[in-house]
């Protein structure tokens, strides 16, 4: 499971409680697979959850590096692109596969991994943006 802290706080509260609602749906799918089996429309609910929330946070993401200058843009950019093209891949396997739980694991363990490396490596990197530009200590 995934555990917010201060440790990954970006600065932007937004961008933030985006990271948290992030790390909700992925305990979630956790939760799913360590539970009893469900409906195929609940793991479907999810992955189409992740990959749409996914565009709309990385696009906001995105804007809001560009707007306090941050450095690790283009890097963040790149990240975000090669998740994208990831994340189409197992959803694409899941399509063809269908809800199989060793698939699924697999999904987890890689947004889980996924998104607690690229917030700590690149999307912190906002913080001292955001602090500089809001003339904060």
């Amino acid at each position: 499971m995934l555990t917010w802290n201060e440790k990954f706080a970006t600065g932007s509260a937004l961008l933030d409680t985006q990271h948290r609602m992030l790390f909700v749906k992925v305990n979630h799918l956790e939760s799913l697979l360590d539970g009893p089996p469900q409906p195929k429309s609940a793991y479907d609910e999810l992955i189409n959850f992740l990959g749409t929330y996914a565009i709309t946070h990385f696009e906001f993401e995105e804007e809001c590096m560009l707007q306090y200058r941050c450095p690790t843009h283009g890097k963040n950019k790149e990240a975000h692109a090669a998740f994208l093209a990831k994340f189409g891949e197992f959803r694409n396997a899941y399509i063809e596969q269908g809800p199989e739980i060793e698939l699924l694991r697999e999904l987890q363990r890689f947004i889980s991994d996924w998104i607690t490396n690229h917030i700590l490596a690149v999307d912190i990197g906002l913080r001292g943006c955001v602090k500089a530009r809001s003339g904060l200590p």
